[in-house]
């Protein structure tokens, strides 16, 4: 069984992750709505994207607490699956879900907008702005109807029936394998087009949509590779192909969860080392704050 010094640094180590993932992309929010030239229409989605990796982790902080409170770290003989999770527990795993299968959709959304504006750019750019906030609000709500089963199997199906337990596993599953299938075909088809396709001359904007291009595609890489790991451990573990004993099985858990909530912390990184406006209303934002700092201790005199 896991020490109780054990316990404690994972629970200490996943705290400190979903606190910094709330506060990176809750600044990110910040920095967005404070400076308008960051509010285009190509960064609609990217704002979006932060929305969710922002309650991906608050949605997490209040699952370890709440699951620290209640068991805290006494010795399990096995995991909890999700039918006998406490109330409370229960609804934070489906919206835990929800927001992170908003966010693996936002990133493909994002990778076929960037799609669409590499090989049909003047369209692309008559896009209306309605669109955008009609795409935001289907990543949503798909999103949202592909966790329903969870509630609905276990308030009115029969638990004893093991297809009901994984059906929506496997639904949640093959859609995050659906959209990261997207996402590399998107990505690929972009890069075939760089490296074989006739390139149009180049100027400002055409030069910007092609270092944001860029920027999305290293950002969905790093997703990719936080991602898989999760959703291949996930398969294995619920499709009963490869048995672990408790021990094993608790580390990877918390290993491969620690590495997908991660994701929600790189992306605002990846902003700030890519983006040079992102990176210059960060810079003005903490000098605004140490002026005022500053200023404090002068007008107490």
């Amino acid at each position: 069984m896991l020490s109780s010094a054990e316990c404690s640094t994972w629970y200490a180590v996943f705290l400190t992750i979903y606190v910094a993932v709330v506060a990176v992309n809750l600044l990110s929010i910040v920095l967005f709505i404070k400076n308008s030239n960051l509010r285009t229409r190509a960064m609609y989605l990217v704002i979006n994207l932060t929305v969710a990796d922002m309650f991906v982790g608050g949605n997490a902080t209040f699952f370890v607490v709440f699951y620290f409170l209640l068991y805290g770290c006494e010795p399990r003989n096995r995991l909890l699956i999700w039918e006998e999770l406490p109330p409370i527990l229960f609804v934070l795993t489906v919206t835990g879900l929800w927001f992170l299968l908003t966010s693996v959709t936002g990133i493909a959304v994002i990778s076929l907008d960037r799609m669409h504006a590499t090989f049909r750019p003047f369209r692309h750019r008559n896009i209306k702005n309605w669109a955008y906030g009609v795409t935001i609000a289907g990543v949503w709500t798909l999103s949202a109807m592909i966790v329903i089963p969870f509630p609905l199997i276990r308030l009115y199906g029969n638990l004893q029936q093991q297809w009901q337990l994984l059906f929506p596993w496997y639904l949640w599953l093959s859609y995050c394998c659906l959209c990261l299938i997207v996402i590399c075909v998107s990505y690929t088809s972009i890069a075939l087009k760089f490296w074989c396709g006739t390139h149009p001359p180049s100027h400002g904007a055409a030069n910007r949509q092609r270092k944001l291009t860029v920027t999305l595609f290293i950002m969905t890489i790093v997703s990719l590779l936080l991602w898989l790991p999760f959703v291949v451990y996930t398969f294995v573990l619920r499709s009963g192909l490869v048995r672990f004993s408790f021990l094993t099985h608790l580390r990877l858990r918390f290993f491969f969860t620690l590495v997908y909530h991660t994701n929600s912390l790189v992306n605002p990184i990846i902003y700030t080392i890519r983006m040079p406006e992102f990176r210059r209303a960060l810079l003005i934002l903490f000098k605004r704050r140490q002026r005022q700092n500053a200023a404090i201790p002068l007008q107490a005199r």
